[in-house]
């Protein structure tokens, strides 16, 4: 069972990164025309890793999804097997309720900060050796907004640093989220798609809200996944965030991190009370 579970786990790992690579090649050839012949420093390279993260110009909708199904089900899938397949009473006999929750809970922030960290960085990769060497410089500020909105900087090394970092962070938060979402989840199958539903269903009612007054506007950025998972590259209905992208990024996480303390606090006073 587990030998199968690995070579599935294994073969799922090889598909992301051929559509991760796949996606490189096809942004790399539409940005061919753009390399200097002469050798002269230019941005090129940091264009090409943001066209290629979520709201990109070259983005891909297929392994974004497997990333919102697989992170939170490798850091957290076998947890959720063991409560959902009667095993769940030997291990709290073992390791106990805040035992087993603070494994998943750290399990859950682990996986999802170095699955982001990890695709990043093979991006970055792919981009120098096979595309332009990396060059930095500062931009001005009216165009930086036109090209991104909910901008950090108009340093690129310094965005493309607090991108990577703050990304990574938001992964490991949204896997936490839907962790506790997954306690009252009774289905391994429903958990497997969990991500994604609520991924794209916070996305969605989003941009139904965004459609209203400022207020609504910043409801509805309240809770956008995106703000956390691809901060600064998401205007919702063309409108920028209402607040800094830091700040946003800030009330996103301390947000989801709340609601998932609560559902977490809620399953357990429920198993105590019918243990």
């Amino acid at each position: 069972m587990l030998s199968r579970t690995k070579k599935f786990v294994l073969i799922i790992l090889i598909i992301y990164l051929l559509l991760i690579t796949w996606q490189f090649v096809t942004a790399a050839k539409d940005g061919a025309g753009l390399i200097p012949t002469n050798g002269k420093a230019v941005d090129i390279s940091v264009m090409l890793f943001f066209s290629i993260q979520p709201n990109g110009w070259n983005e891909n909708i297929i392994s974004l999804v497997m990333m919102l199904a697989f992170v939170p089900t490798f850091g957290t899938g076998l947890i959720i097997y063991f409560k959902n397949n009667n095993m769940f009473g030997a291990v709290q006999q073992r390791v106990g309720y805040h035992k087993f929750l603070k494994i998943g809970v750290i399990n859950s922030f682990v996986v999802g900060f170095l699955f982001s960290l990890i695709t990043n960085i093979y991006q970055f990769a792919l981009i120098s050796v096979f595309y332009y060497p990396f060059f930095f410089k500062t931009r001005p500020l009216k165009l930086y907004i036109g090209a991104r909105p909910g901008y950090f900087s108009t340093n690129q090394l310094i965005d493309l640093c607090s991108y990577v970092t703050l990304a990574a962070v938001g992964w490991g938060i949204f896997a936490i989220l839907i962790f506790s979402i997954g306690l009252f989840v009774s289905k391994n199958s429903i958990y497997l798609v969990l991500g994604p539903c609520v991924g794209l269903g916070l996305t969605l009612l989003s941009i139904l809200i965004s459609m209203g007054s400022k207020f609504w506007l910043f409801v509805s950025y309240s809770w956008f996944p995106f703000a956390v998972l691809a901060p600064g590259q998401f205007a919702l209905g063309s409108r920028l965030p209402p607040i800094n992208s830091y700040l946003l990024f800030m009330v996103v996480a301390l947000l989801y991190l709340l609601f998932a303390a609560y559902l977490i606090k809620l399953w357990q006073k429920q198993k105590r009370r019918l243990g």
